[in-house]
């Protein structure tokens, strides 16, 4: 528990009354005062035709980030690998890698929307199998300098990254794939927000996940097992929850929004006091944040916790305090608590 990082997630979803543009604007200046602080990555999630997130190019988005910060590393969650054709997915990557000198960390998924595979004419077994095809070329490229296409012809490559073995995130839902992530030695992120399983099964995955990668050779690397949380810190427990409140109405219906629009009945809101009841949501002054974290760290026995500091309509003065306040107050909290 000593071991504990931090990042932050950004789905850079739609925000109510700011232009796409301000939008960006805003959460590159989330991230530069994370790269300020004691956060140890920045993720951006990949969504296509969705308000949830406008991010379409993660990779882009990364490279813009990546130069406006100097330290904090950059691990898109995820690129969609069976979206990409490989070879430009390698070069991406290394240019992402060269632009940042050395700070990209990937995240690589199959995809877990149906709805957005299908507008790239894909069904969830094409992106199955087209994951599986592509994953290897693309890591052998990176790591060799040469790329291989289908037909085996060998190419060597103009741009190379800085680093020659990338570290690895495969965030999942799947209580199944917890233990192929581990032999694959990827990272991995699994009570993924408020649609997280309980505190007790995470701690079961994480058991599975350690007990995996603890049989396996060292690769010198600390492996990490996280979880996600919306995040908003106030000076006050009523001004965290006003924010909270309003701000996740917007964000709740940015993450239904593209399965209403094509007929998929979804359940209604949840309720914010519960979600924070059940450890899925951290929301109220420093205090009650410190005591929140510490106990999902505590019964998990995670050793990383991702926070979304801006979601659905928070202003950003709103999302700049909250990260600034779990930064200087929160976490340091946190580890003191953890380390007594």
């Amino acid at each position: 528990m000593v071991d504990l990082e931090f990042g932050v997630f950004d789905w850079v979803d739609v925000a109510k009354g700011r232009s796409i543009a301000d939008t960006y604007d805003d959460r590159i200046a989330v991230a530069q005062r994370a790269d300020r602080g004691r956060f140890e990555r920045y993720h951006i999630a990949e969504h296509h035709g969705a308000t949830l997130g406008l991010a379409a190019s993660p990779g882009l988005f990364a490279a813009a980030v990546a130069r406006q910060t100097q330290r904090i590393r950059l691990a898109p969650m995820t690129f969609v690998v069976p979206l990409y054709e490989p070879l430009r997915l390698v070069e991406e990557i290394a240019m992402i890698d060269q632009l940042s000198h050395g700070r990209l960390e990937l995240g690589i998924g199959k995809g877990s929307s149906p709805i957005e595979a299908r507008m790239f004419g894909l069904t969830a077994d094409q992106m199955r199998e087209r994951y599986e095809a592509s994953l290897p070329r693309v890591i052998e490229a990176l790591e060799t300098g040469v790329y291989r296409n289908e037909a085996g012809e060998a190419f060597p490559l103009s741009i190379r990254p800085v680093q020659g073995a990338f570290t690895t995130w495969y965030p999942t839902s799947n209580p199944d794939s917890i233990r192929q992530a581990a032999l694959n030695g990827q990272n991995t992120i699994f009570g993924f927000a408020f649609k997280s399983p309980g505190v007790d099964v995470i701690r079961e995955r994480r058991d599975i996940y350690f007990d995996t990668r603890g049989g396996l050779a060292s690769d010198g690397k600390d492996p990490r097992f996280g979880v996600l949380r919306h995040v908003c810190v106030a000076a006050t427990e009523a001004q965290a929850w006003e924010r909270a409140e309003a701000a996740f109405a917007d964000h709740y219906d940015n993450f239904t929004w593209l399965w209403r629009q094509h007929g998929v009945d979804q359940p209604p809101q949840p309720d914010l006091h519960q979600l924070v009841a059940d450890h899925l949501f951290f929301v109220g002054s420093p205090e009650a944040v410190t005591a929140q974290v510490a106990h999902v760290v505590e019964a998990t026995g995670v050793n990383y916790v991702a926070g979304a500091f801006s979601w659905g309509s928070l202003p950003v003065a709103d999302a700049l305090t909250s990260i600034d306040l779990f930064d200087t107050q929160v976490i340091p909290a946190v580890h003191k608590r953890l380390a007594g």
